[in-house]
């Protein structure tokens, strides 16, 4: 008789060994993008443990059943919102902008049910003096309502005397309400600002929370990265700015301070702005998403008010364009792709991540060889290793095609603006890489008007003036040694 002894050892091995073709087997079948693919099968084959186990938790983007429930009712609140407050709003606008912008608006619409409005104003604000001054002065005139959702809310400095205007809003009877991300605004929710502000009756509500147990059912890396500031329901600001002052933020992170631009909207877009922040705060949880259909029914006599005629502020045709995981279609991803196709003079971008993919690595290059003005503008030093290697291992291939790369020396550049030809802009809080587009909730402006594109491309040519340009010569002398190192790390880019 044949006697087996199996150790412990490789039992472990036999069980390990599956669970890694396991997921293996699951990437091939789960992963729409093929750098993501690859990028999954490398670690799980190199890493069969760590790669396991990481996929497991991060793998693909899981938000829970009970929110997956309510994401139907998300998407239905969208389409419900612009039928009930933004009939009249939504006019023909084919005559109003160009046949390929038109185009691109409808890519967008098609996702969101939120479409391209016109009669809007906007300012932009490109400095925190300017920001934060004018965010304190709408808030301090609110009088039906203060509505805020942001990343990071980063209570030190100027950020202090905010949110006491927010306290004294919701004292004087303004309904005000906060929403901030559970991981980006962490050392908010453990301070006592939390605290004060439910006690002056502000809602305060953690978005995604994170959890040991929730971490087995949902993926913890999803972030709810948006920024909106809604006042009254008339007036919003969206962009790049966490509330936190760059005197403090992250100081000690040898960066620099943050750069960062919002743009101050009225007008018909702000109502589609009101949408994404009241469907963020409804899909949260159930008794949430039955208190906003509450509001809406106790407040529709103030909304209707701003509209159609008293919502007109400008002339500005302009879109807001949510994106998130959950919508099932890659919204702002395929917007800023067909937007670089569109370009028949230039192109120019601001992002302080850029770790683009092969389709929008052609979509930049090809341009580029077909003669319009490519410049992408980046910060010379960012707070992520990972990111700083990986978003250089693309630079030959966008030299060596036309390609402009300025490095920002001026601070961490945080802005996120894409301005194409003379007319078309694309502002909010999305960065070039593949978080942004595929993993983060996030919120984008479609410009479609050549004013304000101008004056976002003046900004960028400020940007741009306080840069250094990267040659190929400069970038060839280099050590081999780095470029080693970053385009080791550019083959796990597509998870960054």
């Amino acid at each position: 008789m044949t006697s087996f002894n199996i150790t412990w050892s490789e039992i472990f091995l036999a069980v390990h060994t599956t669970a890694a073709l396991a997921c293996m087997m699951r990437v091939l079948y789960k992963q729409k993008n093929i750098g993501s693919t690859f990028a999954w099968l490398i670690i799980l084959f190199l890493f069969p443990l760590f790669g396991t186990i990481a996929y497991i938790l991060i793998g693909e983007p899981r938000l829970g059943a009970a929110r997956a429930k309510r994401i139907g009712e998300m998407n239905r609140f969208y389409q419900g919102f612009a039928d009930q407050y933004l009939e009249g709003v939504y006019l023909d606008i084919a005559d109003k902008v160009k046949p390929h912008y038109y185009g691109i608006s409808k890519v967008a619409a098609r996702a969101t049910g939120l479409g391209a409005t016109q009669s809007n104003a906007m300012a932009l604000l490109s400095t925190t003096d300017d920001i934060i001054g004018a965010m304190l002065a709408d808030i301090e005139a609110a009088e039906h309502s203060c509505m805020l959702a942001f990343y990071i809310i980063d209570p030190q400095g100027r950020i202090k005397t905010l949110l006491e205007a927010v306290i004294r809003a919701a004292q004087r009877g303004v309904d005000c309400a906060i929403l901030a991300d559970a991981v980006g605004s962490s050392g908010f929710f453990d301070s006592g600002w939390v605290e004060r502000l439910k006690e002056a009756g502000v809602e305060v509500e953690s978005a995604l929370p994170v959890g040991l147990w929730r971490t087995l059912f949902t993926r913890s890396d999803l972030r709810n990265h948006r920024k909106i500031l809604v006042i009254d329901g008339k007036t919003g600001y969206t962009g790049s700015f966490n509330l936190a002052d760059p005197k403090f933020f992250k100081k000690d992170a040898g960066v620099g301070q943050w750069v960062d631009v919002m743009m101050r909207c009225t007008g018909p877009m702000v109502l589609e702005m009101s949408a994404v922040f009241f469907a963020d705060l409804a899909v949260e949880d159930d008794e949430n998403l039955q208190g906003i259909q509450k509001y809406l029914t106790e407040h529709q006599d103030r909304i209707p008010q701003l509209l159609p005629e008293k919502m007109k502020q400008g002339s500005i045709v302009a879109q807001v364009i949510p994106s998130a995981p959950e919508q099932g279609e890659h919204v702002i991803y395929e917007t800023i792709i067909s937007a670089v196709h569109a370009a028949t003079r230039r192109v120019t971008i601001t992002t302080p991540y850029f770790v683009p993919d092969e389709p929008l690595l052609t979509a930049l290059t090809v341009a580029a060889k077909r003669g319009v003005d490519v410049t992408l503008i980046v910060p010379e030093k960012v707070d992520s290793l990972l990111v700083r290697y990986a978003s250089r291992a693309y630079y030959p291939m966008l030299l060596a095609s036309g390609v402009k790369i300025a490095a920002f020396k001026g601070g961490l550049l945080h802005a996120k603006t894409m301005t194409i030809d003379e007319d078309y802009a694309l502002f909010g809080t999305v960065n070039m890489d593949m978080r942004s587009f595929f993993l983060n909730l996030e919120i984008s402006l479609a410009i479609y008007d050549r004013d304000m594109a101008n004056q976002i491309y003046a900004l960028q040519q400020q940007y741009l003036a306080d840069s250094e340009c990267i040659s190929v010569r400069t970038w060839q002398q280099r050590s081999k040694w780095w470029g080693l190192v970053e385009n080791v790390v550019r083959l796990v880019s597509p998870l960054l």
